[in-house]
């Protein structure tokens, strides 16, 4: 514990003060006897000098004076040791009776001087300069006092020696007499300093040395006290000192301790090199922290944790150990080990139990299951049928039960492991909901599912445990609804680079849970009521193993209900992302620009459509009920403006789908239309109504995300169909249509090689994988393949060199060769093309987009891209609430645009720099507004381009602006350029 100095002193300034005012009083006290005796000798001496030249009355009179006032301060002298006054009132006493002194000396010799000769005058004033001498001395302590008689004993002077005459010696001898008492007063006044500072460091000293030995009893005492044991070694390694702790710690005395060589002490045989070494260590510096053993007195070892440090400031080289007892806490650890060994081989057991009995019951079940499905494809008589249904129910019932006893053990026992491994998360949803539809369709229930785009496609998790969940929580909705619908949902509520979250919803319209169940809804074994057990079936597992399931991957299992209304399970979970999710256009080549008619009668199936496809480009207007979608056809058709594609629901109150699909096809206006059947509940016949009424695709619901967009895109390639010999297009065509291709990956990148393999490959296509063109090159010339996927940038040979290598062979001059950069640039595109690519796909792109170009190369190259996101920016007014505003936007963009354009170009004619990068940050900012991204990136290279004054990069691209500018406007022309949702 340090002192700052300065504080220190501040602190003790007026002791210091006091000390110096007492150290003056005693200095001006000390020397009184003499001082008074010595005053009376020297005006005896110096009546004696002048008795002859004074009168005798002037020379008893002085002596007089002097003997009275040296008499006085004598008896007051005598008074004060007596009465024993303040200090203050001690000074003013020395004070008066100096001044007292200094009169009687100075009237005395002023009255005496004019009738003395000069050199008897002289002596006298050697005299007085004695006493005034001599009194810098004396009255070293007190400069007041000094100045009282320095005044008192000179001042009177020059009027004596100016009485005696004015000549040149008396005018000398008064300034003498002033130069005199300048100087003694500057003599006294260092003096004075001089003794005060003396005065001043002795209190500074002895105050330091009181506080020195009160830290160092402070540190004793914190050294006494300190439950850890402490020793103090010098250079030899001998203790120098040891605290009380030491002592109890290890059964010696300080007496027994100090100056004993520490390794003889309390190291252990055989630990001496070690301690040693741990010494060396910290002498060099190092602060050492070991857990190691120390011997006791008796003989034992106690484990201790030794800190040891060097001593800097110590010049003899010393060091600190400090020695901590351990031995409770080895105690603990140990029977920690002993628990946890215990533990493990209890649930090795029961690993064991639970893996023997999942054997024993699956194995006799299998067999049961198994032969009921053989017996099943037999023929049999109706009652024997009807009696192996119920069986295979009933083991299909048993084995879930025996499924979730089982998972409930192991989630017990703490034996459940999670997988961790890549999967399609979207996939996973649709899937589990698609399992659980005819459920729905039995009990004539509406499923949906909302997956939206930005929801990552591949992700690192459990799909296993995650469908289950789903199964449950859906299971359960439908199983406890009977009317209206069940909506399943995921979400993104937080993406990063690397990982998203993902929140999932399970609603339904069911029987609610009362108030008072919900906090018991999760218990093992539990049911909202315990008729429901009864009424509904089941072991009261579900929700146990679901919220258990969801804790351990990161989770928490949440429900909201209302008593009659319905109930909302829902949860959140963190996925790592398997693949980039890289923010690209929402756009698909087949279906950018198309307008769209969705008539349904449930908002969130409408909802779900709309988002699947107007992210794609497409323009989803809206109808909720039959004959609101009817006249949206006829106003559409009306205005030349028709739809593209028509989605009924086939089921609707009042007039269902088929019924509005045989309206459409007898209105000769509206015949022409493609139509599009989705179902929750397919009957049979359903397909052969289909093919008569010319309704291009039947799907049933729930609909995954690429299904819906790769039939779409079937039925918009088709012609249109006014019924008859129409081709359907169903799941199972889709599946059937797709053959498998031979495809040439060639891609540097191990992690873009990996996304696009997994992909194809999942989808049931053969790939290889080469790492650069001339690979590609080699890899035509050994082997047949249907498509290439070409990288542009790789090493050795790029892209454009190895579609050349591939274009000279015989084999390769009409394979398909598909382009992949990561260049969205438009202009980019034409330059692939140019350079002998069949087709182009800019990264990061989706799988869809893979499947589209890759399956549909053999018919050549694939259409472009939507020029602009119109959807998008329709999406993002209507968050404003300014969805009103987009239809004149657009207009005013389309009517302004060629103005923009030639003004960038009378611009760059002109050689201005600044005005085409004006020009070109004006037309960059309309164009990014309403969603035309590719003129948008095209307006920036230009802008930047004009600011490093490149002209000549300016004009090289002012051609590929003139074409994007061209396709834009294309767009909106053939888009409508309006695209309001219908009313109803």
């Amino acid at each position: 514990m340090t002192v700052d100095p300065v504080a220190r002193g501040t602190e003790h300034e007026p002791r210091v003060e006091a000390e110096v005012q007492r150290a003056a009083l005693s200095q001006l006290l000390k020397g009184g006897p003499l001082a008074e005796a010595l005053h009376v000798v020297l005006v005896l001496v110096v009546a004696a000098l002048v008795w002859n030249s004074l009168p005798l009355a002037l020379t008893i009179g002085w002596v007089g004076a002097v003997t009275a006032a040296a008499g006085l301060r004598t008896w007051w002298r005598l008074q004060l040791a007596q009465r024993a006054p303040s200090p203050e009132q001690a000074l003013r006493g020395v004070r008066l009776t100096v001044a007292g002194v200094g009169l009687a000396w100075g009237f005395g010799a002023a009255a005496a001087i004019p009738a003395l000769g000069l050199d008897e005058a002289a002596l006298t004033l050697v005299v007085l300069a004695g006493i005034v001498a001599g009194a810098t001395s004396s009255l070293v302590g007190d400069r007041r006092s000094f100045r009282y008689l320095l005044i008192t004993v000179l001042t009177p002077l020059p009027i004596g020696i100016l009485l005696q005459g004015h000549s040149r010696p008396q005018v000398i001898a008064t300034l003498l007499i002033a130069l005199f008492a300048w100087g003694m007063d500057r003599v006294h006044r260092r003096a004075y300093h001089t003794f005060a500072e003396r005065v001043r460091g002795a209190v500074l000293l002895e105050a330091s040395t009181q506080e020195l030995a009160r830290q160092h009893a402070y540190l004793d005492a914190l050294i006494a006290s300190t439950p850890v044991a402490i020793a103090v070694l010098d250079g030899e390694r001998l203790i120098r000192s040891v605290n009380p702790a030491f002592e109890a710690l290890f059964g010696y005395s300080a007496a027994e301790a100090l100056g004993s060589n520490i390794d003889r002490l309390i190291v252990p045989t055989g630990l001496g090199a070690e301690a040693r070494d741990l010494e060396a260590r910290a002498r060099r510096g190092e602060i050492v922290r070991v857990e190691v053993e120390r011997a006791h007195k008796d003989g034992r070892h106690i484990p201790v944790r030794l800190s040891a440090a060097a001593v800097k400031a110590a010049a003899e080289g010393a060091l600190v150990a400090l020695y901590e007892d351990i031995s409770d806490r080895k105690a603990a650890e140990t029977a920690m080990r002993a628990a946890r060994d215990l533990a493990e081989r209890v649930a090795q057991a029961r690993s064991a139990f639970l893996a023997n009995m999942s054997h024993e019951i699956r194995t006799p079940m299998n067999a049961v299951l198994g032969f009921v499905e053989l017996v099943l494809d037999t023929e049999l008589a109706p009652e024997q049928r009807r009696a192996l249904e119920l069986v295979r129910s009933s083991s299909e019932a048993l084995l879930t039960i025996l499924n979730d006893i089982l998972d409930y053990s192991k989630i017990e026992a703490e034996h459940l492991e999670l997988e961790a491994i890549p999967f399609d998360l979207p996939k996973v949803v649709h899937a589990t909901a698609t399992l659980l539809a005819v459920r729905a369709r039995e009990k004539h229930l509406e499923l949906t599912v909302d997956v939206p785009p930005d929801v990552p496609h591949m992700v690192r998790g459990d799909p296993t445990r995650v469908r289950q969940v789903l199964m449950n929580l859906i299971g359960n909705a439908i199983k406890f609804t009977e009317q209206g619908e069940v909506d399943v949902s995921a979400a993104v509520v937080r993406c990063g680079a690397a990982d998203a979250s993902v929140h999932f919803r399970v609603r339904d319209t069911g029987i609610g849970i009362p108030p008072e169940q919900l906090a018991t809804i999760f218990q093992e074994f539990t049911q909202a009521d315990a008729s429901m057990t009864r009424r509904y079936g089941g072991t009261g597992l579900g929700l146990a193993i679901s919220r258990r399931l969801v804790a351990l991957m990161g989770g928490e299992l949440t429900v909201t209900s209302e008593v009659g209304r319905g109930s909302e399970f829902s949860f959140t979970l963190p996925f790592p992302i398997e693949t980039p999710t890289a923010v690209a256009p929402r756009q698909a080549a087949s279906l950018g620009g198309r307008r769209l008619l969705v008539v349904d009668d449930n908002e969130t199936n409408r909802r779900i459509v709309r988002d699947m496809l107007g992210a794609e480009g497409v323009a989803v207007h809206e109808a909720a009920r039959a004959d609101a979608g009817l006249a949206a056809l006829r106003r559409a058709a009306g205005a030349g403006t028709p739809f593209d594609l028509a989605i009924l629901d086939a089921q609707m109150p009042e007039r269902d789908g088929f019924a509005l699909a045989t309206t459409i096809r007898g209105d000769p206006d509206l015949a022409p239309t493609r139509l599009l059947i989705l179902t929750s509940a397919g009957q049979r016949g359903d397909g052969e109504r289909c093919r008569q009424l010319g309704i291009q695709a039947y799907l049933t619901k729930p609909i995954a995300r690429a299904d819906l967009i790769e039939a779409v895109g079937t039925v918009l390639a088709g012609t249109p169909s006014a019924g008859g010999g129409a081709d359907l297009v169903t799941r199972h065509s889709i599946a059937e249509s797709r053959h498998a291709l031979r495809i040439l990956l060639a891609e540097d990148n191990p992690v873009n090689q990996q996304v696009a393999t997994a992909m194809l490959l999942k989808r049931g296509h053969q790939v290889d994988v080469v790492s650069n063109g001339r690979e590609a090159v080699d890899a035509i010339r050994a082997r047949r393949y249907d498509v290439v996927l070409m990288d542009i940038q790789m090493p050795e040979m790029d892209g454009f060199a190895a579609a050349d290598g591939i274009r000279a062979l015989p084999q390769g001059r009409a394979l398909p060769i598909i382009a992949l950069t990561a260049h969205a640039l438009s202009g980019e595109r034409e330059r692939c093309l140019t350079a002998g690519m069949s087709g182009y796909l800019a990264k990061p792109f989706k799988a869809h987009e893979l499947f589209a170009l890759v399956e549909g190369s053999s018919d050549g190259p694939t259409p472009p891209a939507p020029p602009i996101d119109l959807e998008g920016f329709r999406s993002t007014m209507r968050e404003a609430g300014a969805e009103e505003a987009v239809d004149g936007i657009v207009r005013v963009f389309a009517q302004t645009a060629p103005e923009r354009l030639a003004a960038l170009q009378t611009a760059a004619r002109s050689g201005d720099p600044e005005s085409v990068g004006r020009a070109a940050h004006a037309f960059k900012s309309a164009a990014g507004t309403i969603g035309a991204r590719g003129l948008a990136l095209l307006l920036a290279e230009i802008e930047s381009a004009a600011r490093e004054s490149m002209l000549e990069h300016v004009q090289r691209e002012l051609p590929a602006l003139e074409r994007e500018v061209a396709a834009v406007l294309d767009y909106l022309s053939n888009s409508g350029a309006s695209h309001a949702r219908s009313p109803g």
